[in-house]
């Protein structure tokens, strides 16, 4: 029953952006087991509401669903609000909303960080959603940054996600920046085509004060964000130019292969052989 739940997790992880419910009721389609389901679903969710950064809206804010703000319990941080709340993996749906006014030694360079990298989302991000978090640790100040945006558009049977993960780790006048981008996209009109794609980037930076390190710190995402974009882009022109390699020429009479014609000859063909042994 334990490998049969990871395989079951293991699916449901690559599950195409916006799509999860749809891949959940096909598996209990294929397998015909609703008590394995069942027993792994919520788990399996909640692992999978974290690592997609799912936004939900809290009060007047729209919050990302991470594994830095999760308190445990199913309780989660906003950090902007300064509250904390419960959600509800399955049903994705929040309660008891509380003030949460811990002291911390980060808020300054967290809410500068987050100001600068606001304005950064939405104006680069159509449906994009930022949340920033500020720790201790060893004496090093560290920011963390989620990004998410997504495109789900089922009518015209297409879904896209991209997300991003940074983190300001600053010492001193010193600071490094690593950060994680990733993009899935799924294309299903009469086929499926998947796209994960995903880089990292690591970089030093020198920072006096607050305003110059959040500066900095938007351009590097500003920067990768680009040159991973143009990247894709270059990859979209090289695939096209190989599909299209791919795609079968016409023969020298210029019509297309009549292969109902081929059938009925091969049918016909195999009959007189069975006639004749």
């Amino acid at each position: 029953m334990e490998v049969a739940a990871k395989i079951l997790s293991s699916i449901l992880s690559q599950a195409p952006p916006g799509e999860f419910s749809e891949v959940v009721n096909d598996l209990r389609a294929l397998i015909n087991d609703d008590d394995l389901i069942r027993e792994n679903i919520e788990q399996i969710t909640a692992k999978c509401n974290l690592e997609n950064f799912i936004p939900v809206l809290v009060g007047a804010e729209k919050v990302l669903i991470t594994e830095h703000g999760d308190l445990g319990n199913e309780y989660f941080l906003d950090p902007k609000q300064k509250i904390s709340f419960k959600f509800d993996h399955l049903s994705r749906t929040v309660s008891d909303i509380q003030p949460c006014t811990a002291e911390n030694p980060t808020e300054n360079w967290r809410t500068v960080i987050e100001s600068a990298l606001t304005s950064y989302v939405n104006k680069h991000y159509p449906a994009g959603n930022v949340i920033v978090y500020g720790t201790i640790y060893r004496d090093q100040k560290i920011i963390t940054a989620c990004i998410e945006s997504h495109n789900f558009q089922r009518n015209e049977f297409w879904n896209g996600f991209w997300k991003s993960e940074w983190k300001l780790v600053h010492h001193q006048s010193q600071a490094e920046v690593r950060g994680t981008i990733k993009v899935q996209a799924h294309y299903f009109e009469e086929g499926s085509i998947n796209l994960t794609t995903s880089t990292e980037v690591h970089q030093q930076l020198s920072l006096n004060n607050e305003y110059e390190g959040a500066t900095e710190f938007v351009k590097v995402i500003e920067n990768a964000d680009a040159e991973f974009q143009l990247a894709l882009m270059d990859n979209y022109q090289k695939l096209d130019c190989l599909l299209k390699g791919l795609r079968r020429q016409l023969p020298l009479t210029h019509t297309t292969v009549d292969w109902n014609k081929i059938i009925n000859a091969k049918i016909v063909r195999e009959m007189v052989l069975a006639q004749c042994s």
